[in-house]
């Protein structure tokens, strides 16, 4: 059996090296999507009460990254293997018992620590995700005992260069802008009321000023749109990846008693015009299979489905 050097994560230089990986990946599969993108390595890295160190683990041939896994505790956990890697399937059998071995160290979750999307999976499961195209990744988890739901993450692109993209129409009295250091609460404020319908948001104002902060995060990419009030009603946050000439969207949302207005199509469609202005030639996003507004929004401002991910589980014992 061949063994692979691994580490846990170690801070900010294995944040770059993240980062770069999830962007060589992403360049690897376009012009579908992929799994992480350099987006989400930062989106989700500041999770309020995240702990890197003891949920990330890299594995290396030589100096090179090769691979890593990502566990979001209690019971999905999100890994990739460099594309074209030749040690692919007894790589992925290590990665699969690193995280089952995790998920098992937590023992049964309580209910209410369960975010909603994953408790649909099974609550003494691990989860995780295969495209599919991934043909490598589906036989992996086939023969490490994991089965397929019904459950997928639906993965969007557009593209950025055949048009200039209309202005949205906004009502009167709304307006499009960014975020600013000025506007830490009520930003705090919408993306916890428009995530509510999933389930409590732990985002503070302190964990999304250390976001404004963290590399990739541009604030003119990071759309609000307010009412005449100056409260705001739906937002998104675009990431650059430059050296693709792709952007990406994490998270978007709209207040849920705002629903049904296009007020996320607005705040989308903002963020696409200042994509295309950066110079990018395509757009991803992805959301999932039980989000049947996103599944509506996204096509709604131009995008297309590439490709699915669907969830596997298994009990690991």
């Amino acid at each position: 059996m061949t063994s692979f050097a691994s580490r846990a994560y170690a801070g900010s230089a294995d944040l770059d090296r993240l980062i770069d990986f999830a962007d060589m990946a992403t360049g690897v599969r376009f012009p579908r999507s992929t799994y992480m993108k350099g987006g989400d390595v930062v989106w989700m890295m500041f999770t309020p009460g995240f702990d890197p160190e003891a949920n990330i683990r890299l594995w290396f041939d030589d100096d090179s990254l090769v691979a890593f896994a990502w566990f979001e505790p209690p019971l999905n956990v999100d890994f990739d293997i460099r594309p074209g890697f030749a040690a692919h399937d007894s790589l992925g059998d290590e990665i699969l018992r690193w995280a089952e071995e995790r998920r098992r160290s937590l023992g049964r979750p309580g209910n209410e620590q369960i975010p909603k999307a994953y408790a649909m999976l099974g609550e003494n499961s691990v989860s995780t995700k295969a495209l599919e195209t991934d043909q490598h990744r589906i036989s992996l988890l086939q023969r490490n005992g994991y089965t397929r739901t019904d459950r997928f993450h639906v993965l969007y692109s557009r593209s950025l260069v055949e048009a200039p993209i209309a202005q949205p129409d906004l009502g009167a009295g709304l307006r499009l802008r960014h975020a600013t250091d000025a506007d830490l609460d009520a930003r705090v404020d919408v993306h916890r009321d428009a995530w509510s319908v999933w389930g409590y948001s732990k985002v503070t104002v302190e964990t999304y000023r250390r976001l404004r902060s963290a590399p990739l995060y541009d604030p003119e990419l990071d759309v609000v749109l307010e009412d005449a009030a100056g409260k705001f009603l739906s937002y998104c946050i675009g990431w650059l990846d430059a050296a693709n000439g792709i952007g990406h969207f994490e998270p978007v949302g709209c207040r849920p008693d705002s629903t049904g207005r296009g007020y996320a199509r607005a705040a989308t469609i903002e963020g696409l015009r200042r994509m295309q202005a950066r110079g990018l030639h395509t757009a991803l996003v992805g959301t999932e299979s039980v989000n049947q507004r996103a599944r509506v929004l996204y096509p709604s401002c131009g995008f297309i489905e590439v490709d699915r991910a669907h969830y596997y589980v298994k009990e690991p014992g």
